[in-house]
Formats: C-alpha cells, structure tokens, sequence
C-alpha cells in the first residue's frame, strides 16, 4: 500500500539531498565563502560514494523502519552515531587513496552540519506525520482477530497516514445489511478508504454485491495491510484459497543467483573461519569432550540434515528433556554463543546446499512434529532451503527456547511465511543487513 512506503520514498530522497546540501555547507565555512560550481564538483565526486553508505548505514541503524520515526531522542542518537560511523569507515579511505582534495577539515564539518542537517528535516517530518488531522480517516470492515490486531495498532500509533474511524463486525450480518452499513459509515466519516477482509463469510459468498461501493471509496484488502504494517502474515486468513501466494514461484535466476552467492560467500567464509575454528577446538579439547556435534534437523521438503557446530554445552544431549536437566552451557561455550563462533561451521553446510544464508531457522524433528500437529500452517516453511538468518531471526526476539512452545511459534511462523510469500533480492538484503548489525552488537536470536 501506499501509506507508509510514499513516507520512506520521501525520506530517503530527502537524506540524500540533504548530505548533498551538508557538503556544500562544510565547503561553506571551510573557506568562508560561497563555493564556486568548480570546487563544489571537485568535491562532491568522492564524496557520492560516502553519501550512498550513508543512506545504507541509516537503513541499518534503522532510520527507516516505522516503529522507531516518531521516537525524537532515539532519532537523534541513531542519527548522530550513523553519521559518525560512515565518516571514520570514509576518512580511512579517502587518507587511503590519492585524492586532489584534503578532506579532514571539510570532513569534520560535514559531520557537524549533515547531523544538525538530518536532525532537523527527520523532526520536521516527524511532527507532519503524528499530525492528527493529516491521517486519512479509514473504515475497517471485518471479525477477525487481526482486524481487532489491526485497528488497535494503528489507532494506538500516529506513526501510520490512516486512522480507523470505525470498525463494522461483519459477524451475523447479510451481504445486503453489511453493504448498508458501509455506505452509511462512509457519509458519516467523509471516509474515502474502506480495509475489508476478504477472507470473511460475507465477502465470499456474495462479493459482487459489492461492486457499486467502487466507485465511492478506494478499497484496501486487510491482509495486504496487515503485512505492510506488522511485516508478517495473519496466520488464521491462511486457507487453501491463499495456498498458492506462498507456493515458490518459477524465479530460475533468483534461485540460481542465491545458491551462487551462498556458494561463494560460505567458500570465503570458510577460510576466513578456520583461524578461529581451530582455536576453539583445542579449548574445547583441553576442557574435555569432542569440539565438534552433529545436530540433526527438518530442511527443506521435511527430509532430516545434520548441522555441524561447535560444542557450547558439556555434552551432546540431542534433545533429550532427562539429559537436559543435567545439561548446561560452559564459559567457553557462552563466549562462543555470543560472538556465533560456535555457528561457523554450518558454512560447510551451506557448502553441500543443505542450508542458505537466509531462510527459516531448521527445527530439531521432535519438536517438529508438535509444531506440524498443533499448526497446520507450519509444513509450508519446508517449501524452501532453511537458513542461518532470516525474518523471523531480525524481527522476533521472543522466540521459543528448548522445549516445544506452540503459542510464541505461531507468531515465529507468520514472519517465516512472510519471507516465503515475499522473498527477494531486496528482503534477502534487508535480512542481511540487519543480521549484520545483530552480530556487531552481539545481540538478536
């Protein structure tokens, strides 16, 4: 939909206008004087590619993200270590290369002016957007729990363009009550945008009834933005008639072009890996038991893989609820669960294609088959290769732990199902970039 996303066009345009107009102020008072066209060229030139990490580091440090725009002091915070972080990876590499222009001035009034700069145009927009009279008024149509889900987050936030006027419960109304209804909801708000559950009764068995409203409101399907807004799917509006959304589309040259860079990337990886691999099985040796397990898990099409891992526990219990009570992590173990060194050899998986970088996180079997039983939805994350990372991982932090929690996987699942329906070149970036700033902040799950 078109609420939020028209915001995050317009903010993105405007970061990179305003690090353009922040340049042009740091040459401003370097010299005191209005830069000509020519030095401002001069200048400008290596700096396009500082402007382009910018607006990358601004993405993740979450400068885009819809639950944090309207939090003024933790805009400024993002604002002012993004900026910092990109002038010092930059400074190194403009003291680095052999450039006509001496940049360590000008850099440090470009930090100055661009963060005053962002601040500043991020607070503007912050106030225009939480301007109540500016929302859209919206009229909900549906019974559902995530129309309930819906109207309470929206009507709670003045972060979103639309507000619920009202909600009509569809439940034991005819098509032709709940089509008056509607109509007179409508003149009575000024209302212009109706969000209906499809998936409801009334919608599927007379839906044509509706058809004369067209023409007086623009009609938004409640899923869609259920999706747009929470950034996972309405497990209960999942039936055989949505089955088919999430069934992998015929994409050869994406498919192809990620078991490349998985490929590729765990290749490098492996390499890179084997200092710090080595050195943590002789402390794995040396505090007893082997370095190395086999973890068995459900991949994709359900069939059984066994993930390669550091130790981090005193042994191996596979499971089981009576070893696990005896079980528990070691201080090296911890260390190595931390910085996720203990992970580094799934590279060799992801290696032999039985795991990708991104894709849902592999269940132990057991409890699988509770999942499988208590959620009908839950075999459909077997329809694609599971992964390190994924959507789930950089959104959920209160998943479940050990043993079998049917309530918080429900939750899990709908972020999984949303990458399956969704997943791209531009979601996989979006989760790798964001796992990255999980790892260098030693946090996410």
């Amino acid at each position: 939909m078109v609420f939020d996303r028209r915001e995050t066009t317009i903010l993105l345009a405007g970061d990179f206008l305003i690090l353009v107009a922040s340049l042009w102020a740091a040459l401003l008072l370097r010299n005191l004087a209005l830069p000509s066209l020519s030095y401002f060229k001069e200048n400008v030139v290596p700096f396009l590619p500082m402007f382009l990490l910018s607006l990358i580091v601004f993405y993740i440090a979450g400068l885009y993200e819809k639950q944090t725009r309207p939090i003024q002091r933790v805009m400024g915070v993002r604002i002012l270590g993004a900026q910092a972080a990109t002038v010092a990876i930059v400074a190194i590499l403009f003291f680095a290369l052999p450039l006509s222009i001496a940049p360590k001035t000008i850099l440090v009034l470009y930090l100055i002016v661009s963060v005053v700069a962002e601040s500043s145009w991020r607070f503007m927009r912050m106030r225009r957007e939480v301007a109540e009279g500016k929302r859209m008024p919206t009229l909900l149509v549906g019974s559902s729990s995530a129309a309930l889900e819906l109207q309470d987050e929206v009507n709670e936030s003045n972060q979103y363009l639309i507000r619920f006027v009202d909600r009509i419960k569809t439940k034991g109304l005819s098509s032709s009550a709940l089509l008056h209804a509607i109509k007179t909801e409508l003149k009575e708000w000024g209302a212009r945008f109706v969000v209906i559950d499809i998936s409801d009764p009334v919608f599927e068995h007379d839906i044509y009834a509706f058809y004369d409203l067209l023409s007086e409101a623009r009609f938004f399907d409640l899923t869609s933005l259920y999706e747009e807004i929470f950034d996972r799917v309405p497990l209960g509006h999942i039936g055989s008639a949505q089955l088919f959304d999430f069934l992998p589309k015929r994409r050869a040259l994406y498919d192809l072009a990620r078991r490349v860079f998985d490929v590729l990337l765990a290749a490098v990886g492996i390499v890179v890996a084997v200092p710090f691999i080595v050195v943590s099985m002789f402390v794995l040796f040396a505090t007893g038991g082997t370095p190395f397990i086999h973890q068995e898990r459900v991949g994709k099409g359900g069939r059984s893989i066994r993930l390669l891992k550091l130790r981090t526990m005193l042994f191996f219990d596979a499971g089981d609820p009576e070893k696990q009570k005896q079980n528990r992590v070691t201080k090296v173990g911890r260390l190595l669960r931390k910085t996720r060194i203990d992970e580094l050899p799934q590279l060799w998986n992801i290696l032999m294609g039985d795991l990708s970088f991104i894709g849902p996180r592999p269940e132990l079997p057991t409890i699988a088959e509770v999942y499988e039983r208590e959620i009908p939805q839950y075999r459909m994350r077997y329809l694609i290769t599971p992964g390190l990372s994924g959507w789930a991982q950089i959104h959920d932090s209160d998943v479940p732990r050990g043993q079998a929690d049917v309530v918080r996987t429900r939750r899990k699942l709908s972020f999984d199902l949303y990458y399956l329906k969704h997943r791209s070149f531009g979601l996989d970036l979006a989760i790798t970039l964001k796992t990255l700033r999980a790892l260098l902040s030693l946090s996410g799950t």
